[in-house]
């Protein structure tokens, strides 16, 4: 049965606010940029310097440091106190003419990685020309959160201007490891009508029933959820959105021509191997009830990767009533120098739809596109279905300077494929290979395996996602 290819959904991704032309910046908003230079990432500075409102620019500096607040519910930035410390070190230990040593490469390495193991230095060229030193090499060994490969160790090269050499692939990794300082990327640089920045006040989580019932999860009614789609987010991070089924006996319930729909607010937190809470949101949603009393709606947070407990609460916000669903979650990284590949997803739809908040599929809006699962993936005959993946990392072609990777799709029944489509080539970082919607109808009962086969005709390297789905 041949599978019809669907147009790629390239480059989508969670993104922080879109930039155009960086302006120039006035002399407090430059001080302040010089100050977070060593820890500030790409699109954040590209976010910063695009700002025309001095309020949003005092706004994203609150932003910025919550962001790598360790705990939120202190009332001291650890890790502020802790930056600015290393940056005043920095910036007496390497300080090169009239630049600050924060500024240096060595300055940078120190804030982000603290002091050598060992540092040797070698002979400089000539001793006598003004802000020049010897080159160093330094050392570090593994450290608690910091492992360097199968060596257990890092070698780190700095010229006579206490800069990396030209060409180095150290300032990539630098940025990486800029990007784990971010401990809460469930807060960002969002825009409100209007264009302006989304206030740190309201993005932070507020005394609520759903957060009641979060900290002492209760069960009301049945419950159930289920993480489905994680993809990379801009500013250190990785994205999930996943749905929870629950029953609307207790909900109010609202039926124009034959059409239930029903209010509710769904939180969600996520809660770290150290018990400490590391991000918590709660939106209210419309959900349609489906014939047996049943209804589904999304949630999605960004985290940064690592093991998390994951407790997604549903509430009836007149009656008081709640439930919470507990499970194991643990997010992936996609800022590795490998290709990697994003869970394959099988999708009833791929819609063109403006974003609406209280939309029961919210969290799976990315965009102008909105994704739609079924609950558990299961189907019906009557049901068409997409195929989805997303490809990071693949390697550039120092040729081109683009990547060049081929997409391989199949549907399989008892390891035989029942459906295959055409290879498809992409040349586009962060690319969406999709294929459908694939028809149901003349596929019997049963469980179905979904799988994609992902070559990456640069690095010589095959990678492959599947997963299950049913018809019924």
């Amino acid at each position: 049965m041949p599978v019809r290819i669907r147009a790629s959904l390239a480059g989508l991704a969670v993104c922080l606010l879109a930039a155009p032309a960086a302006r120039a910046l006035d002399k407090d908003a430059k001080k302040w940029l010089d100050e977070v230079k060593p820890i500030i990432l790409p699109d954040e500075e590209k976010v910063y310097r695009d700002l025309k409102d001095k309020s949003d620019v005092a706004e994203f500096q609150k932003i910025f440091w919550a962001r790598r607040d360790p705990d939120l519910e202190t009332p001291a930035n650890e890790y502020q106190a802790e930056y600015q410390k290393a940056r005043a070190d920095a910036d007496n230990r390497y300080r090169i003419g009239g630049t600050p040593g924060s500024l240096t490469d060595c300055g940078r390495v120190y804030i982000l990685l603290g002091s050598p193991d060992e540092a040797k230095k070698g002979e400089a060229t000539d001793s006598t020309v003004p802000g020049r030193r010897a080159p160093e090499i330094w050392t570090y060994r593994d450290r608690p959160g910091f492992k360097f490969g199968p060596t257990g160790q890092i070698e780190i090269g700095f010229d006579e201007t206490c800069q990396l050499p030209q060409g180095n692939r150290m300032g990539e990794q630098l940025t990486q490891l800029a990007s784990a300082k971010v401990a809460n990327p469930n807060i960002g640089y969002r825009t409100a009508p209007g264009g302006r920045l989304v206030k740190l006040a309201d993005q932070l989580p507020k005394p609520s029933p759903t957060t009641a019932l979060l900290k002492a999860p209760r069960q009301d009614f049945p419950v159930s959820a289920e993480p489905v789609m994680f993809l990379r987010s801009q500013g250190g991070g990785s994205y999930l959105a996943g749905l929870v089924k629950g029953e609307a006996s207790t909900l109010t319930v609202h039926d124009a021509g034959g059409k239930k729909t029903a209010r509710v607010v769904v939180g969600v937190q996520a809660v770290d191997e150290t018990g400490k809470s590391a991000g918590v949101s709660e939106r209210e949603a419309t959900v349609d009830v489906a014939p047996d009393g049943s209804y589904v709606v999304s949630y999605g947070m960004a985290l940064k990767p690592g093991a998390y407990t994951l407790r997604v609460a549903l509430l009836d916000p007149q009656t008081g009533k709640g439930s919470v669903a507990t499970l194991p979650l643990k997010m992936p990284d996609y800022e590795g120098e490998d290709i990697s590949l994003s869970p394959l997803l099988v999708l009833r739809d791929v819609q063109e739809v403006a974003a609406a908040a209280q939309d029961a599929m919210a969290a799976f809006q990315l965009g102008p596109m909105r994704f739609l699962p079924h609950y558990d993936n299961v189907f019906t005959p009557a049901d068409s279905v997409t195929l989805l993946t997303f490809v990071y990392n693949p390697r550039i072609d120092q040729a081109t300077g683009k990547p060049s990777t081929t997409a391989s799709f199949a549907i399989l029944k008892d390891g035989k494929p029942v459906a295959k489509a055409e290879d498809q080539n992409y040349d586009t970082p962060g690319a969406g290979p999709s294929v459908g919607p694939v028809p149901l109808t003349k596929f019997t009962p049963g469980k179905y395996v979904a799988q994609v086969k992902i070559r990456d005709n640069v690095a010589k390297k095959d990678l492959t996602q599947e997963t299950t789905f049913e018809v019924k």
